[in-house]
C-alpha cells in the first residue's frame, strides 16, 4: 500500500499544478494569433502557402484544445487539492 503524502509533498504538487497552470495559460495567451483564420492574399505566393497557413492554424487550434483540457484538469486537481486542504484543517483543529 502506498503511504499518504505529506503536507510538505502536497505542497510542493501544489506549487508544481500552480506553475504550470501559469505556463500554460501564458502559452495559450502567445499562440492566440495562431488560431485566428487565415487571410487570402491574392499576393502571396499562392496555394501552398495558403495551405501551409492553414496547417499552421489547424494545429495551433489542436495544441489550444489540448492546453484547454490540460488547464480543466489542473483545475479540478486544484480544487481537490483545497478540498484535501479544507479536511486536514478541520481535522487538526477537532483534535
Amino acid at each position: 500500500m502506498t503511504e499518504p503524502l505529506s503536507a510538505k509533498q502536497i505542497e510542493a504538487l501544489h506549487q508544481l499544478l500552480m506553475e504550470r497552470q501559469a505556463e500554460l495559460k501564458a502559452l495559450d495567451a502567445d499562440a492566440a494569433s495562431w488560431r485566428n483564420t487565415v487571410e487570402l492574399d491574392q499576393q502571396s505566393v499562392g496555394r501552398l502557402s495558403r495551405m501551409d497557413a492553414m496547417q499552421q492554424q489547424e494545429m495551433a487550434q489542436a495544441e489550444a484544445r489540448r492546453r484547454t483540457s490540460d488547464l480543466a484538469r489542473i483545475e479540478i486537481a486544484l480544487k481537490r487539492f483545497d478540498g484535501v486542504s479544507m479536511a486536514g484543517a478541520c481535522n487538526a483543529a477537532s483534535r
